[in-house]
Formats: structure tokens, sequence, C-alpha cells
């Protein structure tokens, strides 16, 4: 059903139950109260599974504006459906083994690593075009994190050159040498998918996220002296 018909359908019961308790009929009240329950549920599954709501009816309008996503009978039995309507406990497990591990040479930040778990658990959940923007920052972080931990650059002037005058290019040849050229590459495929030109890189999510941690687990490998000794 369209977000209108779902709309004026629960709307349609809200008014028949309010002319029943302007009659006094309670009996009456008590007894429409599930469907309208029911038609209420179904539009906020509808709006929690679709970003975008397209109306240009006044009173769907005004539904929605007040309409509450959070009140749900049973919000355990209603989540656990939705999710099992986009993926099973298999899909997901299946889609983490998919995705290659990181071989450190030492300790990478707690967000390098964070933003490593956040990519590999979208592409699980077939969150595709979060990967690929994941993907690109965790390219950026570790470029910085080897940057200033072998003492290439320091955190201020990488800081400086985010917000002021992006150097993304230069950051990645101080980095990685002879690679540089492929890694700014696949830097900008990402960039594509980043700034809205496209929804996938030219590998798709799976080959974008292994490409980006062969680079990264390659640009540790390299710099690892270099980081030692600083």
């Amino acid at each position: 059903m369209s977000i209108d018909a779902l709309a004026h359908e629960l709307i349609a019961l809200q008014q028949s139950a309010k002319c029943l308790l302007d009659a006094d009929d309670f009996d009456g009240w008590l007894d429409a109260m599930p469907a309208e329950f029911r038609a209420a549920d179904r539009l906020r599954t509808h709006l929690l599974n679709n970003p975008v709501a397209v109306t240009d009816d006044p009173a769907v309008k005004q539904l929605l504006a007040g309409i509450d996503l959070n009140d749900f009978d049973n919000p355990g039995k209603s989540g656990f459906n939705m999710l099992l309507s986009v993926i099973s406990p298999a899909d997901y497990a299946g889609g983490l083994a998919e995705v290659t591990v990181l071989v450190a040479p030492f300790h990478i930040p707690p967000n390098l690593q964070q933003f490593l778990d956040e990519a590999r658990q979208c592409y699980a959940l077939g969150q595709y075009a979060a990967v690929h923007s994941l993907s690109r920052t965790i390219l950026e972080a570790a470029v910085n994190d080897i940057a200033v931990r072998s003492g290439k650059m320091s955190v201020e002037v990488i800081e400086k050159d985010i917000f002021w005058k992006p150097n993304t290019k230069e950051r990645i040849q101080l980095v990685s040498g002879d690679m540089s050229q492929r890694v700014y590459d696949h830097y900008r495929d990402l960039c594509k998918v980043v700034h809205g030109l496209k929804t996938s890189a030219s590998q798709g999510p799976l080959g974008s996220l292994t490409r980006t941690i062969g680079f990264v687990q390659e640009l540790y490998e390299r710099n690892k002296e270099q980081i030692r000794n600083a």
C-alpha cells in the first residue's frame, strides 16, 4: 500500500473511534481499538522501512508529523521480524566472513579499528553505500596515522590541511612511495560515491573494502620501521 493509503486507513479508523466516544459508546470504541492499533502498526512499519514518504496530502502530512515511531506493543518482536525480512543470521555471519581481516604489525588507533568494524558490519547488513564511504574514511585515517606516527607530518598540520586546504594526494604520496598512484586512484574512485556521483565504486562494495584493507595493510608494513623508530 502507498503511504497515502496507509495513512488514510488510520485516519478513517481514528475518526470512527472518535465518533463512538462522542456518542458514549464505550463498548463499540473498545471493539474498534484493535483495528486502529493494527493500522497504526502497519504505518509505523512502512515508515521504519522506507526513508522517504512521498505525499502532498495535508491530512497525511499532519498525521505523519504526530506519529510516534517508537510506539510498538512489542518492539522486540517487530524489530526481529523487520530484521529477518532484510537478512538472516546465517547471511549476516556469512557477510562478515567475506571481509578480509586487517593484519597490522602493531596496534592501530581506536578510531581506525572502529571504522573497520563498522564497515565490516555494514557490508554484512547490505548497507553498501556506507561501505564505500567508510572505505574512504579508513584509507584517510590510516594515511593520517602513518604520517603522524612516522614523523612525516604533525597532527596540527593535518587538521589544518583537512579543513582549509585538502591535500589528500600529497599525504598519500608521503606515506606510500611508488604505490601512491594506485592508492590515490582508489581513493578517487571511492570519492565518487562519497560525493554522490555514484552509488558504487568500480569494484563494488566488497571489492572496494577488500582493496582498501589491502592498501592499509601494505602501507603499515612499508612504514613500520619508521614508525617504530620515530
